[in-house]
């Protein structure tokens, strides 16, 4: 990896938590004489908060870094983003306070905005041709009836999950049993009352899910238990890795947080031609990405079917994929493309 005599300092921005990976990232980056910070997302303004319209150069809390100082800023470790409501206009008026500085963000505001709500972008992937598990987008503010939404897609089981969430949160497998609706959460918890519940009760409980946002109803694939999810992690517009993700015994989600493993392997031709074809349609929306991870589940027949693409904060595999200088070259590489190795 070539040094970059331009860039000095990066600033990771994070809302307290950040990835494992990153110390590992942090001293890879410093063996090439680049410094990183880990700064906390600064929140807006009382007059921002108030429902104002401050100048953009006010929009920040006064005790705001001094940002010309960073060469470059990342918000990939902003883990938990979907906990705060403000997420996104704070990165708003963050991104407005370094263009008029001249500092770049790792990945633009419009993929950061996008990348951050599901149904920003699986929508659109859908209308160009991308296989996806079949889904329903109930509004927010919804109210009516699940019982209904399953016969509608003839589907026994199906998974609920809201268009802004990472790490199983709110998210919940819901099947029919005799008369009866049955809803188990990511971690095995029955979050209403115990047991099958009856159709109003789990149709008030749904509204009130749906209160908050946009919350996404697809058919359970059975399959995912067997065969778990696989993880393609593009960088600078290539592919660089591929992780597959098991689901613990007896659970059905594949995580970590629930006891499933990641496990590096060695993707297929076919695997990576999926993993390009959706990284391509990426690349006419939002030009060349830094970074994604894209996820799929296989249906019945074995096919790939996306299952979302990581593009704000997503955790890399790389110290799984062996990419930590790879995607060091990326950061440091010319803003324009972002494909230095």
């Amino acid at each position: 990896m070539g040094d970059s005599p331009h860039l000095k300092r990066i600033a990771l921005l994070h809302l307290g938590r950040i990835h494992d990976e990153t110390p590992a990232l942090r001293a890879h980056l410093a063996q090439h004489g680049i410094a990183s910070e880990l700064v906390p997302l600064p929140p807006l303004a009382a007059d921002a908060l108030a429902g104002g319209n401050p100048a953009p150069d006010e929009q920040l809390a006064a005790d705001s870094p001094d940002w010309g100082r960073f060469d470059l800023v990342s918000v990939r470790d902003c883990r938990g983003s979907h906990r705060h409501g403000d997420f996104l206009p704070r990165i708003r008026a963050l991104a407005q306070r370094l263009e008029a500085l001249g500092v770049p963000l790792a990945n633009p505001l419009p993929v950061i905005e996008a990348g951050h709500a599901k149904n920003a972008y699986l929508p659109q992937l859908a209308q160009e041709g991308v296989a996806l598990i079949p889904s329903r987008w109930l509004p927010r503010g919804w109210c009516g009836s699940l019982a209904e939404l399953l016969e509608d897609g003839g589907w026994q089981e199906a998974v609920l999950k809201p268009a802004v969430g990472s790490l199983g949160w709110h998210t919940y497998r819901v099947g029919r049993d005799g008369a009866h609706l049955v809803v188990t959460a990511a971690d095995g918890s029955r979050p209403v009352v115990a047991g099958a519940m009856g159709a109003g009760a789990v149709d008030g409980w749904l509204a009130s899910l749906a209160r908050d946002g946009e919350v996404c109803l697809q058919p359970f694939l059975p399959g995912v238990c067997r065969d778990g999810e696989f993880s393609a992690v593009m960088l600078g517009g290539r592919f660089s890795h591929a992780v597959a993700k098991t689901v613990a015994a007896g659970g059905w989600i594949a995580h970590e947080r629930f006891g499933g493993c990641n496990t590096p392997c060695q993707a297929s031709a076919a695997e990576r031609q999926w993993a390009e074809a959706i990284e391509a349609r990426l690349r006419r929306r939002f030009g060349v990405l830094p970074y994604a991870r894209i996820d799929g589940l296989r249906d019945g027949e074995g096919e790939l079917l996306l299952l979302e693409c990581e593009l704000v904060i997503p955790r890399l595999f790389l110290g799984e994929g062996g990419a930590f200088d790879r995607y060091a070259e990326v950061l440091l590489g010319p803003a324009s493309t972002r494909m230095a190795w």
